[in-house]
Formats: C-alpha cells, sequence, structure tokens
C-alpha cells in the first residue's frame, strides 16, 4: 500500500477511536445522571476542569453551585473558583453569570455594578479580561482565587498563557501578588517563610522540585515582573529589603 494511503488509513483510525471514545464517555455520564450517581459524574468532571478544559469548568461551576451540590459532595467554593476560570478563559455564560452574582452581591463577591457591566460584554481578549478582574472585588476572602491556581494554569487558549509575565499581571490584576520558588515540598522553615510573606499580603509558592527549562523562563519572567510590580507600588528594593527582613527573623536551622 502507498506510503500516503497509510498515513491516511492511520489518521482516519485514529479519528474513528476518538470518536468512539468520546461516545462511550457520554453514554457513561448519561448513565451516571440516570442512577443518580453525581458523585462518580462530579469527580470526574472537576478533574478534567482542573486540567483546563474551559466548557468542563463551566459545567463544575454550575454543579457545585446548583441543587445536587449535597449528593455530589461538591465545594461551593470550587463553583466559585471554577466560574471565574472559566470566564478568564472565554466562557460567554460563565462571564454572565460571573457579572449577575457581581450585580447581586453573592457567591463570596462584592456588589459591583462596574465589574458586572464589564464581564456582561463578555470581553473577548486577554487586556480586555484584565480590565474586568481589577473590577472585580470580594466580600469573603475564601472566595478570592488564590494567584497560586492561576499560575499553575496551561490554559486560557492564547500564546500569553505560557508567558510569565502575563500570568503575573493577571495576579496583580487578582489583587494576589506571588513569588514562585524552586524547591521540595514545604518543610517547617518553608512554611514558616510563607506565613511570613503572607503577612506582607504575598503568596510564597513553592512550585516544586522538577527542572524544566520552560517553566524555568516562566518562572524567571512572573517573578520579575512581580518584583518590578511591587518596587513600583511600594517603593524601590522593596522586595529585596523584605526579603532580607524575613530571612533575618526566620528560626535558626
Amino acid at each position: 500500500m502507498p506510503l500516503r494511503s497509510t498515513l491516511l488509513l492511520g489518521v482516519l483510525a485514529v479519528l474513528l477511536s476518538s470518536t468512539a471514545h468520546a461516545d462511550e464517555d457520554q453514554n457513561y455520564e448519561n448513565w451516571l445522571l440516570r442512577v443518580g450517581d453525581y458523585e462518580t459524574l462530579y469527580r470526574g468532571w472537576w478533574w478534567r476542569a482542573g486540567s483546563g478544559d474551559a466548557a468542563m469548568q463551566e459545567r463544575v461551576a454550575a454543579f457545585a453551585l446548583g441543587p445536587h451540590a449535597r449528593e455530589a459532595k461538591a465545594q461551593p467554593l470550587d463553583g466559585i473558583h471554577f466560574l471565574f476560570r472559566a470566564a478568564l478563559n472565554g466562557r460567554p455564560t460563565a462571564m454572565r453569570r460571573l457579572a449577575s452574582a457581581l450585580d447581586e452581591g453573592t457567591l463570596g463577591l462584592a456588589r459591583r455594578p462596574d465589574a458586572a457591566r464589564c464581564w456582561r460584554r463578555a470581553p473577548a481578549g486577554f487586556e480586555a479580561r484584565l480590565a474586568c478582574v481589577k473590577l472585580t472585588t470580594y466580600r469573603d476572602p475564601v472566595a478570592h482565587l488564590p494567584c497560586g491556581e492561576l499560575a499553575a494554569w496551561n490554559e486560557l487558549g492564547r500564546p500569553a498563557a505560557r508567558d510569565g509575565a502575563a500570568i503575573a499581571q493577571l495576579c496583580l490584576a487578582n489583587r494576589t501578588p506571588a513569588i514562585l520558588v524552586f524547591g521540595l515540598p514545604p518543610g517547617p522553615r518553608e512554611v514558616e517563610r510563607q506565613k511570613a510573606y503572607a503577612r506582607h499580603g504575598i503568596e510564597w509558592i513553592v512550585t516544586g522540585d522538577v527542572y524544566t527549562q520552560a517553566f524555568e523562563k516562566f518562572r524567571v519572567s512572573f517573578n520579575d515582573t512581580m518584583v518590578a510590580a511591587l518596587d513600583a507600588e511600594r517603593g524601590a528594593g522593596y522586595m529585596d529589603k523584605l526579603a532580607q527582613r524575613i530571612e533575618a527573623g526566620l528560626a535558626p536551622k
């Protein structure tokens, strides 16, 4: 068989396999709905939402904030966070629901008609959504998505998603400044350091000890942008001085 024909048949087989797998997944989900196994259904959706599936983020948000949340053992906080992530990912219906919550001051959000108008316009680009994030405020601190969740994203459907400077700008607009550091899972000393930075409104995020060149480039760009912004806001050299004070105040090893 000619090589071209072989390749075409291979591609067709993959497509058919993917379609069959998707059909199986949908049939399984339909069965879970029929038997009322909302917990299993929600758990599967949650993992897909967490990996960056914007449509699934919106679905999880609706489920966690809906009438079957208790049966699914879903946390309303997950619903609020995933709703925000789906809106950031450009889901118009998520933006409209977020706008309604901002109009009413529900879902842990502060009542902000200006932010509601911004989201209701369903901004199409990253910069336009960033403007809406800057207007969005909270009356319940736990409803506020931390930078750690934003910085871990590989989603947003745009080249800037891999741009540390862009994600730093998003965290700054979200009023959740942070620094990303390479290292092992936090021990007692690192936890002490995290608490010290938190007292200054800064998340100290240990991202793990697995090195990749791409993520290191992301981290450097993120941190450089964040430090420059915090120094501009709080005074020249602020972050260096803060680091020196915190390190001096940590308990000896």
